[in-house]
């Protein structure tokens, strides 16, 4: 996942959607940090994404010199922060207030912070902020989370797969699934698919699966997570999802 693979630009949209000033790289570092915003870390060349959290962005600090640096939550587990280490390059991906920042580094470095294990990388040269309107999502809650009943994908076992969304918009959703039963296969058309919005009848619908890849949590365990698009969303339900994810969207800044 580099910058430009996340994003399908041209190489003037992407130019346009750059950063490169110093400055605003370390406010949209700080404002990531100060709001607690989850991140992931893809390591190139495997398909593990590891959720981590930035905790200091170029600090002063009695043992770590912090300069041109970004502190970062460590994986959970020895062999993961290995492989890790093993890596020349790292990448990352955010949200932002509906924004998605994505940045590439050089290598991952192993260090204590606070006397924990953290990660330290490099502070980014440049980094990619885009909007999509059409495709604009918003995060759901961890603390409640919002199902997606997928029906059976096998003769063999005839029970519902239930997996929780992650983030919503009105082009498609990701979900998040621990089981292994809906695969990983991108492509796949899932039918009769159903959203338990709260508060809301379900919204019916199928999905097409994106993109896909195995998430490793702090805990050491494993999700697969499905981007996935709504296929011939009807205009009732296109509506219904409109208003939920614009009220999502206004508690989370009245929140702030």
């Amino acid at each position: 996942m580099s910058s430009s693979a996340a994003f399908p630009l041209s190489d003037e949209q992407l130019a346009s959607c750059t950063v490169h000033s110093r400055t605003e790289i370390l406010h949209l570092m700080r404002q990531i940090q100060q709001r607690r915003l989850l991140v992931n870390l893809d390591m190139p060349g495997t398909r593990q994404i590891v959720v981590t959290s930035v905790i200091a962005v170029n600090e002063k600090n009695n043992t770590v010199i912090l300069n041109n640096t970004v502190i970062l939550d460590s994986a959970r587990g020895d062999a993961l922060n290995q492989e890790l280490m093993a890596g020349k390059t790292a990448e990352f991906i955010t949200h932002l207030d509906g924004v998605s920042i994505t940045f590439s580094t050089g290598a991952v470095h192993l260090i204590e912070y606070d006397k924990l294990p953290s990660l330290r990388i490099a502070l980014p040269k440049s980094l990619v902020r885009l909007q999509r309107r059409e495709h604009f999502r918003v995060p759901l809650p961890i603390a409640n989370p919002v199902k997606c009943i997928v029906p059976s994908r096998s003769d063999e076992d005839r029970e519902p797969i239930s997996a929780h969304i992650v983030d919503i918009g009105c082009g498609g959703i990701a979900i998040v699934e621990r089981g292994g039963r809906l695969g990983s296969e991108t492509g796949q058309i899932l039918t009769g698919c159903r959203l338990l919005l709260p508060n809301a009848e379900p919204i019916v619908t199928t999905l097409e699966v994106r993109n896909s890849a195995q998430v490793r949590l702090q805990n050491g365990a494993f999700q697969t997570r499905l981007g996935c698009k709504f296929i011939d969303l009807p205009i009732t339900m296109a509506n219904q999802m409109q208003r939920f994810v614009m009220n999502i969207e206004r508690e989370r800044r009245d929140s702030l």
